[in-house]
């Protein structure tokens, strides 16, 4: 089963419709999907004709810890049409954060859910608020794929650079990095000013940005409108091609990555089985997987990080070398002149890495080697 956030903290950029009309278009391919309403607005579950559901069965009442309240995962599940089922939401979910907040690991709460077994999907689709807080973070953390939808207007990147740093810290305090991939919405081919935001929004995603766009179109408001999907409402329509056609991309990526694992796997146990190890050599390079001599390899070399901060608090250094791990073993240690260093034995390879200081990642200003990494940033680089 694979988890899907669909996120972006502006509003207008077509979040609900893109969760509404994928799920609707993977669910017509033949794959089960669950759609999860994580926005207290419940627009997704409006939009799917569930407006005059019980607002006492939603993915608050699975959610919550309020033993009056709480119930099973499969009482709050309606099914939609063939293949899709939903989570509604409710006002009330708009409370979780506040009943939760003392509870410890509350922003894996989601994941933990999804984590038991109990679901049989292909796809869980989750449709976040338009915002980057508790619900949000929950959805991040639960997700193998975070999907941004970005319009194609004035603001459509602004905010997009702290969701992929919450992704970033997500990655260094529970070591979690799902796939980052952007979608173009509300795309209107008439018009100059539509390709000039496409190419920036290209420039920024590179690889990372979906080749499927999606057009606009009065279907997909006509569907939402009388609380279908376009795929219900008109397959013809350009709107229902566009969805069929990101269903079908998500599909084939996902394929290939489990491909690519495979082939990972068994490299990794050709190594076992020459260096005897009971454990995967994990001392990772970027990019494509080393080969077996290259992974072989243990001569290591102390290598020196560091960086001028005379006002920082705290300065970690995190890569591909630790497992991208904040602890002690990665803090810098300050010279009295403010300068901050630290030692490390690194065997050959090439490494990804950052400086995290005082909570911001920063890249190595020293050295110019980098690469864009999964989140739309960079990540600075070191070959030994």
């Amino acid at each position: 089963m694979k988890t899907v956030a669909i996120a972006n903290q502006k509003g207008g950029c077509g979040k609900t419709t893109t969760a509404i009309n994928l799920s609707s278009a993977l669910a017509v391919s033949g794959k089960k999907i669950l759609l999860i309403d994580l926005d207290p607005q419940a627009h997704a579950t409006y939009g799917l004709g569930l407006a005059n559901h019980s607002a006492n069965k939603s993915i608050y009442n699975v959610l919550t810890d309020n033993n009056e309240r709480r119930l099973p995962l499969a009482d709050c599940i309606f099914n939609v049409s063939k293949n899709l089922d939903i989570i509604p939401s409710s006002i009330l979910l708009s409370t979780i954060e506040q009943e939760l907040k003392d509870k410890e690991d509350a922003v894996s709460k989601l994941y933990d859910i999804l984590s038991t077994g109990q679901l049989k999907y292909d796809y869980v689709i989750v449709d976040c608020p338009p915002s980057l807080g508790f619900l949000t973070f929950n959805a991040l953390r639960a997700a193998n794929l975070v999907l941004v939808p970005i319009d194609m207007s004035a603001f459509s990147l602004m905010g997009v650079a702290k969701l992929l740093g919450m992704l970033e810290l997500i990655k260094v305090k529970i070591n979690h990095a799902p796939r980052v991939n952007a979608v173009a919405t509300i795309f209107d081919r008439r018009t100059k000013y539509s390709q000039i935001m496409f190419d920036e929004i290209k420039a920024l995603f590179k690889e990372q940005m979906m080749d499927t766009v999606i057009r606009m179109n009065v279907a997909l408001k006509k569907a939402a409108s009388k609380g279908v999907s376009v795929l219900q409402l008109d397959r013809e329509s350009n709107g229902a091609k566009d969805y069929t056609a990101l269903a079908r991309e998500i599909t084939r990526n996902d394929a290939l990555e489990i491909e690519q694992k495979e082939k990972t796997e068994e490299v990794e146990k050709a190594i076992m089985a020459i260096t005897g190890s009971e454990e995967p050599q994990t001392a990772t390079v970027a990019g494509n997987a080393p080969s077996l001599m290259d992974s072989v390899k243990s001569l290591s070399r102390e290598v020196r990080f560091a960086i001028d901060a005379p006002d920082a608090k705290d300065i970690y250094i995190v890569g591909d070398f630790n497992h991208w791990k904040m602890d002690e073993s990665s803090r810098l240690s300050r010279t009295p002149d403010g300068r901050w260093e630290k030692s490390m034995g690194l065997s050959s390879g090439r490494y990804k890495y950052k400086f995290v200081i005082d909570g911001e990642w920063v890249v190595d200003s020293k050295n110019s080697e980098r690469v864009q990494n999964a989140f739309g940033t960079f990540d600075s680089i070191i070959a030994l």
